[in-house]
């Protein structure tokens, strides 16, 4: 019993695992290691109100996110919450034509489990965070500064170090938070985003700046009004083309007048969030208005006089949907960024102890819908391979578990950073740019291509070429659990 008490001790990592950035992706790894037993320490910058709240934010749902936040993490329940399917895509034009309307009701039921949907970023993280015990009584998020979340702290740069403990050397991660502190970790996971601290810290020496693809967007939520003018046009669009049994996706093209795009679904009764998105060559500048907030992403929000300047002026004359959703969601509610990737594709995701997850290690415009998705799958991999790695059996005659287990911790990154899945991502990364240079484009013959294209697809094509986007992370699993995990 002695001798088995020694060897679950000596299996006990030095230090927790570090999670810079309590997203999707950084909630799932958390997750996912809670349920090996594995600790772990969350450092998120925004604080514990803000990081939940819902500034519109959506993700498409893919088969391969799904299956594991619902069979593996068991999150059934919050995804009734968080999500709804595509069961019809409505397609119209910028000038108030109807171009093709897809039913998806049958397709999506013919994939695994929940198929296909789109969720509200903000609600799947509340379902991740009341998973993981970090919810009070009233639901507010539990912010304690001896707890494993700690919101307001900011990860900002971090070295790999070796240290002798008990004439046993084993390697661990040093990692500097922006209050002044460091914190040891057996290794550390990047989840914080397209400008990531950690990713400077690990670069610093390469150029790796981010390249801007051409479109400008602005994104929000807006909540309907049961008999109001949106809700009769929504019902209206239902009724003429006969899709009142389903969940509707509004898609708009842009036109020759026109020349900007929009989405919105339902993610909830009554609440839409929506993304308009227009080609503009030059990136969008800093603004003093920036916003610190986890769901703005970088992006920056709008007053009344932007609201009037930018966008009435802009979908004056569009299509009558477009424009109801513009002129009624609050200035408040709206989000103004840029669509960016990295310029160089072929850089790492790991040095050391440290591995670079989600839009850490390879952001993309959100046009093949792959972004999050990629992100929790990395989560949920990553900590999979290192909760494999810290169970593993060392050697306890010569008291050198520990020195085994850094080495393990490694190689699971080192598995992690498969070329294969870094080439498939970057196959999805450059696939968004050019999708979203069709969306966007203002030229004429792209845009009768891309219409006379729709008209003609059918919804298993549609269905598809999204679909594809998810080929990279069910590669991704399989190869994991091709390794026995």
């Amino acid at each position: 019993s002695s001798n088995k008490q020694q060897t679950m001790a000596s299996r006990t990592p030095p230090h927790p695992v570090i999670i810079a950035g309590a997203g999707p992706c950084g909630l799932v790894a958390a997750l996912t290691l809670k349920k090996s037993g594995i600790p772990f320490l969350i450092y998120e910058r925004a604080s514990s109100t803000k990081l939940c709240s819902n500034a519109g934010s959506g993700i498409d749902m893919a088969p391969t996110a799904l299956q594991i936040l619902e069979e593996k993490l068991g999150l059934s329940d919050g995804l009734d919450k968080a999500m709804r399917p595509y069961e019809y895509m409505d397609i119209a034009d910028m000038d108030g034509g109807h171009v093709k309307t897809f039913r998806l009701k049958e397709l999506n039921a013919t994939l695994a489990g929940r198929g296909f949907g789109f969720a509200s970023r903000s609600m799947l993280q509340h379902a991740l965070l009341d998973a993981l015990g970090l919810k009070d009584g009233d639901g507010n998020v539990i912010d304690d500064s001896e707890g494993v979340l700690r919101c307001g702290v900011t990860v900002t740069e971090y070295e790999n170090k070796q240290n002798t403990d008990n004439g046993s050397e084993y390697k661990f991660v040093e990692v500097k938070l922006d209050n002044g502190t460091t914190v040891n970790g057996s290794a550390l996971l990047a989840c914080d985003g397209i400008h990531s601290r950690v990713r400077q810290c690990m670069y610093k020496e390469v150029p790796d700046h981010l390249s801007y693809c051409g479109q400008v967007c602005w994104w929000g939520k807006l909540n309907v009004t049961p008999g109001d003018e949106i809700d009769r046009e929504v019902k209206r669009i239902a009724e003429e083309r006969n899709m009142q049994d389903g969940n509707i996706a509004h898609m708009v093209f842009g036109t020759k007048d026109n020349p900007f795009s929009f989405f919105t679904c339902e993610v909830r009764k009554n609440m839409y969030t929506w993304l308009l998105t227009m080609e503009k060559k030059e990136a969008p500048l800093a603004s003093s208005n920036e916003s610190n907030d986890l769901t703005r992403r970088g992006g920056t929000t709008l007053d009344t006089g932007d609201k009037q300047r930018d966008i009435t002026k802009l979908v004056a004359n569009s299509n009558k949907l477009v424009k109801l959703f513009m002129e009624e969601t609050p200035a408040e509610d709206f989000t103004h960024s840029g669509f960016f990737d990295r310029a160089n594709l072929n850089l790492g995701y790991v040095d050391g102890l440290v591995a670079l997850l989600g839009d850490a290690a390879h952001p993309q415009s959100p046009m093949m819908g792959q972004g999050a998705n990629m992100a929790m799958v990395d989560g949920y991999v990553v900590a999979t391979r290192l909760s494999s790695a810290f169970k593993k059996n060392g050697s306890t005659e010569h008291n050198n578990d520990h020195t085994l287990m850094s080495s393990n911790i490694h190689q699971a990154l080192v598995d992690f950073d498969s070329k294969e899945r870094r080439k498939e991502n970057n196959v999805v990364i450059r696939k968004a740019r050019k999708y979203g240079q069709w969306w966007c484009s203002r030229n004429g013959f792209v845009r009768w291509v891309l219409r006379t294209a729709t008209k003609f697809m059918s919804g298993s094509m549609i269905f598809g070429e999204v679909l594809s986007g998810d080929k990279s992370n069910e590669q991704f699993l399989a190869a994991m659990n091709e390794d026995g995990l």
